[in-house]
């Protein structure tokens, strides 16, 4: 399945980009960190917070896919010149088998970011959830904003570091964590929309319904 065909049957056609959680009906927004900072007195790096965020990452992951679900893995690059074709560093490192990367799908288009136009290439990865370095990589989505952190996702020749988003081809969950303050659950069945609310009752949520 490819992503523009889900989109169009499940989520209205939308384009799959950073603020697509406020255009759809059900969501999920959850803070990270649990309201410690990111930095200490000293100027250092605050890493309990950064332990913090991978431990609720962790136990976020398997509520949304299992290791035999199918997905689609969307990496958003957003070159400088639309001319130049941008390859992020995902696909050699965070995929265990190269040969899928043969598979990649991309396209490009115009985000409507705020007053300006944005120019982004879009590329696909049809795998198994057990395919990716699952670990590495939601560490690497956690750091995009700590140059010291590793490790981290390529943004050479890019005006932003790219995003990425888990799509869940038997649930049609998306998931997309868009920095180490938060993420976002969209999906279009209400059942599992309220399971989620419920489990995560406890948390620091914002919920669309």
């Amino acid at each position: 399945m490819k992503i523009i065909e889900l989109m169009g049957e499940h989520y209205k056609g939308l384009l799959l980009t950073p603020g697509i959680y406020h255009s759809l009906d059900l969501g999920i927004h959850i803070e990270l960190g649990e309201d410690i900072y990111q930095i200490n007195e000293d100027g250092k790096l605050n890493m309990k917070r950064f332990h913090t965020v991978y431990r609720q990452v962790a136990e976020i992951f398997p509520l949304l896919f299992k290791k035999k679900d199918d997905v689609i893995v969307v990496v958003n690059s957003y070159p400088s010149e639309t001319n130049k074709i941008v390859y992020p560093n995902f696909f050699q490192r965070y995929v265990k088998v190269q040969q899928r990367k043969y598979s990649l799908r991309m396209h490009e288009f115009i985000w409507q970011f705020d007053e300006d136009d944005v120019f982004v290439q879009q590329m696909e990865l049809f795998c198994k959830v057990s395919d990716l370095k699952l670990e590495y990589l939601l560490k690497t989505l956690i750091h995009e904003d700590f140059g010291s952190l590793n490790p981290r996702l390529r943004k050479k020749y890019c005006i932003y570091a790219p995003d990425i988003f888990f799509v869940n081809v038997r649930t049609k969950c998306i998931f997309h964590i868009y920095d180490d303050r938060g993420c976002e659950i969209m999906n279009t069945d209400v059942k599992l929309h309220k399971e989620l609310v419920e489990y995560f009752k406890e948390w620091e949520i914002q919920v669309k319904v």
